[in-house]
């Protein structure tokens, strides 16, 4: 699996995204972000939850495939990025 992470981690959509998937895999309600304690318990009640770990891992392998290669690399077009590539 090869990622390349370097633009990744400099696009802002990706880390909104991968929050949100997160967030959504967990269950999390815009309640639970109201307090810490209120989040806190949420992630305590996660990590005890086997299940919902997987579907955590689940959601972020979906995120962070890109569905236009086969398996879960980067095309070699991709990898040669340096920055975020801007559409036209």
């Amino acid at each position: 699996m090869k990622l390349n992470w370097k633009v990744r981690i400099k696009n802002p959509y990706f880390w909104l995204g991968l929050v949100a998937v997160i967030l959504a895999a967990i269950g999390v309600s815009p309640e639970s972000l109201t307090s810490w304690p209120i989040l806190y318990a949420q992630i305590r009640a996660l990590l005890n939850n086997p299940f919902a770990v997987g579907c955590v891992i689940v959601a972020v392998l979906g995120y962070i495939n890109d569905p236009t290669t086969s398996g879960l690399s980067d095309s070699q077009r991709a990898m040669g990025y340096e920055k975020p590539r801007k559409d036209k």
